[in-house]
């Protein structure tokens, strides 16, 4: 088995394939120079998907049959044009109207033959024809207490979708700084799932989930304010973090990161702890990445490989991804331009490709 890695950034997108199983690789031609790349998908027929964004031509989704031809669909998410929007939200987005727009494309899921999309303003749309057509979420789009949603550091996005393969109207959203949402009849309604997670204002700045979709109620859930784990589908929150490094976020300690990331074959989960939020970097500027095996009750250092003085880079929400190989492989992006890869579920790492803009989204898919 190969593995296909594309890595979104600032200013375009890259496109990795491998040649044997994470050892050697091609790298493809940077695509899309100049437009904002900030997430992947694909789905079961082969068919890619990029959420991609202009500050001149605003936010679309390009996809590829082939990841060499790629084209524009007509019309993306969007919402009606009437609603008013989030204040806090159009000041990070530098937005001039006052009614809410789709100005991101956090977050692309396929699940079956059917393709959901996380934006910002906070929103979910879906569509049933391979990315052609798309409709909106209307029980979270128009969730009753929405205007007291607020807007975290880069604005009030949908970012992390989950979902449970034994019961498909069973669905997760988290959303920056609103929390965590599930809902139980295929969207037609979503309830807060926020207890036990500590927050020093109304609003819950989960930054990332992770679970397997077969074993839907274990969550993992990566905070502003700490590591948190769910064994009844997000109900109830209990720190994770023994064994992680402890920093600071607003004012009290806990484990601050972005990242979240699951291997279901070996039920191993991957986070990157950063030194808290006033620094955004890996702790003493040693590159760190940490893996559980037992559902967080022990944490291990994973450096191998990784760079371990002068680190001061962020590793954001979406830039890490595992390929469902075993081993399984393990991706991530840093801020700083560089992928780093490890072909033995994370004991040792090497990078792939420097010198990148800003990287946003990184997603493996094996082929």
């Amino acid at each position: 088995m190969k593995t296909v890695v594309i890595v979104g950034t600032y200013k375009g997108v890259l496109v990795l394939r491998s040649k044997a199983k994470a050892q050697e690789w091609d790298a493809g031609e940077f695509l899309f120079k100049g437009w904002s790349v900030t997430c992947s998908a694909r789905d079961t027929g082969g068919r890619y998907y990029l959420g991609v964004t202009h500050e001149v031509y605003g936010t679309t989704i390009v996809l590829s049959d082939d990841l060499e031809n790629w084209r524009q669909i007509e019309q993306g998410p969007a919402y009606d044009g009437k609603s008013e929007g989030n204040a806090d939200h159009m000041l990070v987005a530098r937005q001039a109207s006052n009614v809410r727009q789709v100005d991101q494309i956090w977050k692309l899921l396929c699940v079956g033959k059917r393709i959901y999309a996380g934006v910002s303003e906070a929103g979910l749309f879906y569509s049933d024809d391979r990315g052609e057509s798309w409709h909106g979420v209307d029980g979270l789009n128009s969730y009753q207490g929405r205007d007291t949603w607020e807007a975290g550091f880069g604005g009030l996005c949908v970012h992390s979708l989950l979902f449970d393969a034994n019961n498909p109207a069973r669905m997760w959203c988290g959303i920056s700084a609103a929390g965590v949402f599930r809902t139980d009849d295929g969207g037609d309604t979503w309830q807060k799932k926020n207890d036990g997670v500590y927050s020093p204002s109304p609003g819950f700045c989960v930054h990332s989930l992770a679970h397997d979709p077969a074993n839907a109620d274990l969550i993992y859930r990566q905070d502003h304010n700490g590591m948190y784990l769910s064994r009844n589908g997000g109900d109830q929150w209990t720190y994770i973090q023994d064994g992680l490094p402890i920093g600071s976020a607003q004012d009290q300690a806990c484990v601050f990161g972005f990242t979240c990331e699951m291997d279901q074959k070996s039920n191993s989960v991957f986070v990157l702890p950063l030194e808290g939020d006033s620094y955004r970097f890996p702790h003493e500027g040693k590159l760190k990445v940490f893996r559980t095996r037992d559902e967080g009750q022990t944490w291990e250092a994973l450096s191998t490989g990784l760079p371990q003085q002068h680190a001061f880079v962020n590793v954001l929400r979406g830039a890490m991804s595992v390929d469902g190989h075993h081993p399984c492989g393990v991706y991530f992006g840093t801020t700083s331009g560089t992928v780093y890869a490890s072909a033995d579920c994370g004991d040792s790492w090497n990078s792939l490709v420097r010198e990148l803009p800003r990287i946003q989204s990184v997603e493996a898919y094996s082929v």
